[in-house]
């Protein structure tokens, strides 16, 4: 049985997105466990990072424009993958980066560099 190169394509993806969530789970966990020191501080600017992706994919101008950002690629490449299917992934990695947040009880970063700075 040969597996069709769309079919591949989404595999490929799936793996990339399972792989990118567990690293953020270890981010989230080692954050919350290292005392403060330069690794501390290395993994704290990632988390930012991902809290502003997450805070900007809550905002549905900006996640409208990402989504169709996406699907031009994808279409460039003639894979046609439907806008709903791509917000329910964007959907579903903010709320895995919030439960992430919950679960290690990192504060919103984002939200106290605002309150900060």
């Amino acid at each position: 049985m040969t597996i069709t190169s769309e079919f591949q394509i989404f595999i490929w993806a799936a793996g990339a997105i399972l792989a990118a969530n567990l690293l953020a789970m270890a981010l989230f966990v080692l954050f919350a466990k290292l005392p403060d020191g330069r690794f501390r501080q290395a993994i704290h600017s990632i988390i930012l990072e991902l809290d502003k992706f997450a805070d900007r994919m809550e905002n549905e101008q900006k996640r409208r424009t990402a989504i169709q950002q996406i699907n031009d690629i994808l279409g460039w490449r003639r894979i046609l993958v439907p806008a709903a299917l791509i917000g329910w992934i964007i959907d579903a990695e903010v709320a895995a980066i919030r439960k992430m947040q919950a679960a290690t009880d990192t504060p919103d970063l984002h939200k106290e560099e605002n309150k900060n700075g």
